[in-house]
């Protein structure tokens, strides 16, 4: 089994609370794909851009997973959702241990981190009973695209025959500079940097999403940059996509919630 499913979504904290707007198509789908999915996982391992490490990948191996509000400003009932979920240490020391087998830096980094609303913020509609185990693992922009892929594959192998999900999370459109500037609009470029980025994902072509105008993708200025979904690229490097929602927030922020299912494994003969 392994690898079962590829879920590209939004991290917003605006899915967990009250700021004047509520994303229902955004939510439906993540409900949607957690009914499809979770009753068949094991585990969810989880990408988030807010969790940032230096030198090589951070892996959260905690048995009983610490929650980080790592936002601010934000009305109280933001920092009263509770998302308790269970760690997989087992499966965190697996991550690392093909990560260094293909030549990547990784570590375990349980005391330095823990879950963040990067990650927490989709789960919490994804697999609202938090009782599926859910690993958090970093990324490491010094390293470039390629070790991102490359730990991408060791995510893969990591999961050998134990049925997991793999969750990327950001804004393929982030401009929050936008946000607090009344009028405002999206630069055209950027809008053409998520038409095509959904493009590729629902045409299944990674190298299509590479190939964006440059322009275009500084325009859009994409959480994380393509570092998350580089390491999507590498766990599935054959999928079919398909967009299942598409919102905007605040006039500067994109969210876009993105299913991919990995390829029939041929069949040994």
């Amino acid at each position: 089994m392994g690898l079962l499913v590829g879920i590209y979504a939004p991290n917003t904290p605006t899915l967990v609370g009250d700021l004047g707007v509520r994303h229902r198509p955004t939510e439906l789908a993540l409900r949607e794909l957690g009914q499809r999915w979770g009753p068949k996982l094991r585990a969810w391992v989880v990408i988030s851009p807010h969790f940032v490490t230096g030198g090589g990948f951070g892996v959260v191996g905690q048995d009983r997973l610490r929650q980080i509000y790592d936002f601010t400003g934000f009305p109280e009932e933001f920092y009263q959702v509770a998302y308790p979920a269970p760690g997989d240490p087992g499966l965190a020391r697996a991550i690392v241990a093909q990560a260094a087998s293909r030549g990547v830096p990784a570590e375990l980094v349980d005391e330095q981190w823990g879950l963040d609303h990067g990650a927490w913020s989709p789960l919490v509609h994804l697999s609202p009973e938090a009782a599926i185990p859910v690993v958090p693992v970093s990324i490491a922009p010094n390293l470039g695209e390629e070790a991102h892929m490359r730990f991408g594959e060791a995510i893969r192998a990591a999961a050998g025959d134990t049925p997991i999900g793999l969750v990327a999370t950001g804004s393929l459109i982030h401009r929050l500079d936008l946000w607090s500037r009344p009028g405002s609009s999206l630069p055209e470029r950027a809008q053409v940097f998520l038409a095509a980025a959904h493009r590729a994902l629902e045409n299944g072509v990674w190298q299509e999403l590479w190939e964006v105008d440059g322009q275009a993708m500084r325009a859009a200025a994409p959480e994380g940059g393509r570092f998350p979904l580089a390491v999507m690229r590498g766990a599935l490097p054959c999928f079919s996509g398909k967009v299942l929602a598409e919102e905007l927030e605040f006039g500067a922020v994109s969210l876009s919630t993105v299913e991919l299912i990995p390829c029939p494994q041929p069949t040994p003969v």
